[in-house]
């Protein structure tokens, strides 16, 4: 297999060709084309949220945080290559809301799926909340929507995912920053969803006997087998209390006391998690389980803030994309392909950028080239004040 770079100065204000990525549609010779002219920060949320377009009947339906951080949606005809007007989707339930958290909170981003009817649901409002779920009232249309069920009293970073017997499952943070990550399956696209929640990672279970176990988090991005039977996981390690950093001599802020990278995967049908091997490990996943039986890359106090891009080849095996820190450097960073070979974890160094929480897309084509789209401008250097970040 070949890697091909592609460095890009990704605007997240205007690129579609990152949204036809997500749905599975685009080719490296497309056009790029502007899709909104009212994004706010994180208008396309990074890998810890997704998806943010669904291509249904011909059309890709895209959502973003515009305006005042409120939801955002577009469809796009593929065939006649034409737009719709952007539609807000808050529009109609701004007594539902608190317009001002949404304002200043880019967490609260919109992310997309279809049903396998062709009806569109959306999801926003989500940071330790139960969000707002909304149905299109007919299939493959953005014209009028209808409130559809919670999911859960507490949802981070919503991951949603078709599966195998075109179930639907999402997976996200419980509570905050030391939370449980959990997944939640539907059997009817979204209308309805199994009473209990599956649990995959609490780095801060019981026992605490990992390193720093009782305030060790997690940031966690996801994959499914092409099958749709095996969920992967890739995490990082978020340290919650303030720890003196060996490396920088110093304590690090909340974003960057993130470090080291993990991999399991999940047999959904029954539940079992897996570590690269196929060794069988408890979930969920506490810190001490982490460290000994999952460990990808130990940073070395580098930190490593959100997460990886994840590809998966023919075999079902996984591949990465993150940016890590300089070894002299907190913010000064590169991006790295990770891979598995001949038993051990390889890490390659492919690009330069200016800030770890930059975010990267990786995926591989039919000719088994891996193709890497990073952001190597300002990028996370963007902020807004008053912004939860």
């Amino acid at each position: 297999m070949k890697l091909k770079v592609q460095v890009r100065r990704l605007k997240a204000e205007w690129i579609l060709l990152f949204l036809f990525a997500l749905a599975g549609l685009h080719s490296l010779t497309a056009k790029v084309i502007p899709v909104a002219d009212n994004g706010g920060l994180k208008m396309f949320y990074d890998n810890r949220m997704y998806p943010q377009a669904v291509a249904v009947e011909g059309k890709v339906f895209a959502v973003w945080r515009g305006d005042e951080g409120q939801p955002w949606i577009i469809q796009y005809d593929l065939k006649t290559r034409s737009f719709s007007k952007p539609r807000n989707l808050m529009i109609g339930y701004e007594k539902e809301a608190d317009l001002k958290h949404y304002a200043r909170d880019h967490h609260l981003a919109p992310v997309i799926w279809s049903d396998s009817s062709g009806y569109l649901h959306v999801l926003h409002g989500c940071h330790r909340t139960k969000g707002m779920h909304l149905i299109s009232r007919n299939p493959a249309s953005l014209e009028a929507w209808e409130r559809g069920p919670d999911i859960s009293e507490s949802i981070s970073y919503p991951k949603v995912h078709r599966i195998y017997n075109d179930q639907i499952l999402m997976y996200s943070r419980l509570s905050g920053h030391l939370g449980y990550w959990w997944y939640h399956i539907s059997e009817d696209g979204g209308r309805t969803w199994q009473e209990l929640p599956r649990p995959a990672i609490n780095l801060s279970g019981e026992p605490l006997d990992g390193k720093w176990a009782s305030f060790s988090g997690s940031y966690n991005t996801t994959a499914i087998s092409a099958d749709g039977k095996r969920l992967h996981i890739a995490f990082i390690w978020k340290v919650e209390d303030p720890v003196f950093n060996t490396r920088y001599k110093e304590i690090l802020s909340d974003h960057t006391q993130r470090y080291n990278l993990y991999y399991l995967y999940i047999d959904l049908p029954s539940g079992r998690g897996y570590n690269i091997q196929g060794e069988e490990v408890e979930l969920p996943v506490r810190k001490k389980t982490a460290d000994e039986q999952l460990l990808v890359w130990d940073t070395d106090e580098r930190p490593a803030v959100a997460g990886p891009s994840i590809a998966l080849d023919a075999q079902d095996k996984p591949y990465f994309l993150l940016p890590v820190s300089d070894e002299d450097d907190i913010l000064r960073s590169h991006f790295y392909f990770v891979s598995f070979e001949s038993g051990n974890w390889r890490k390659v160094s492919i690009a330069p950028t200016p800030h770890p929480f930059n975010s990267g897309f990786l995926e591989l084509d039919d000719k088994g080239t891996f193709h890497a789209t990073m952001i190597t401008g300002s990028g996370e250097e963007v902020v807004e004040k008053d912004m939860d970040e």
